[in-house]
């Protein structure tokens, strides 16, 4: 893990960078950055659900509601259980209805998702429901850290080298924000199969030209796209792995300085 600065040893900023909520709004856009599609991923957050016991609203196709939670998750066969209705037209809506919206807060967070028509089950004794993993799920997840958004324009470039590929390919992202857990790469072509979701990357460097260079670890957290058909772009938002106090002062001055200047 290395820093280059290079505007010398000029004095770290000591502005506070935490915030609880996303620091904008984007529309529908937003809640792509929140989409979970791996089986694995979806599996914790149902596993989670179920842990905690929370309380989940269901709406039918038809617009009928039940209040349901989740009794157990089988990740091999990427099922779930959930909690019986006990009244017959709501049931009967439910079990006729191809598509079914969960939704409901975890650790007061909210999580929402579509899973197609249940079927029925026995869970402990009693009467349950079935249904498969839904195919994407939403978990919209509070920041720990402020993030500053780049000037694209800048041409602040993210190098990756991959060296168990078999041609040990060198991959180039745009740098969209940084904060001082982690940064959003973006690239058009880049796709997902060439950095999965859960992919460690070591050491990464992150050029911000005049701003100063550094090299770490990180691993890819999330991936979604941006734009639509000709126009759509890869995000990657990715996790920096065990940063040191140095590495930390030094993303605390460069988040400042950015969003300094997307201010300006």
């Amino acid at each position: 893990m290395s820093v280059q600065d290079s505007r010398g040893s000029e004095q770290a900023q000591n502005r506070s960078q935490i915030e609880g909520e996303p620091d904008e709004q984007e529309g529908a856009q937003s809640d792509e950055r929140y989409r979970l599609t791996h089986s694995s991923q979806i599996g914790t957050v149902l596993r989670d659900l179920a842990w905690q016991k929370c309380l989940l609203n269901v709406r039918s196709a038809r617009g009928s509601e039940i209040v349901t939670s989740i009794l157990h998750v089988d990740p091999a066969n990427r099922t779930f259980i959930f909690d019986w209705c006990r009244a017959d037209a709501e049931r009967q809506a439910l079990m006729a209805s191809d598509k079914n919206a969960f939704s409901g807060l975890l650790r007061g967070v909210p999580v929402n998702f579509v899973v197609g028509v249940p079927g029925a089950t026995r869970f402990e004794g009693g009467p349950a429901f079935i249904a498969d993993f839904p195919d994407k799920l939403y978990h919209f997840q509070r920041r720990r850290h402020f993030r500053a958004r780049t000037l694209l324009t800048k041409g602040y470039r993210c190098q990756i080298h991959l060296p168990e590929t078999p041609d040990k390919r060198t991959l180039h992202l745009d740098i969209a924000d940084l904060s001082l857990s982690g940064a959003g790469l973006r690239s058009r072509t880049v796709g997902a199969d060439q950095l999965p979701v859960g992919t460690v990357i070591k050491k990464c460097v992150l050029d911000f030209a005049e701003l100063g260079r550094l090299e770490l670890d990180m691993q890819v957290v999330g991936h979604w796209l941006v734009g639509f058909d000709d126009n759509t772009v890869h995000h990657y938002g990715c996790a920096f792995l065990n940063p040191d106090g140095r590495m930390e002062n030094f993303l605390q001055r460069l988040v400042f300085q950015l969003e300094l200047a997307h201010r300006g």
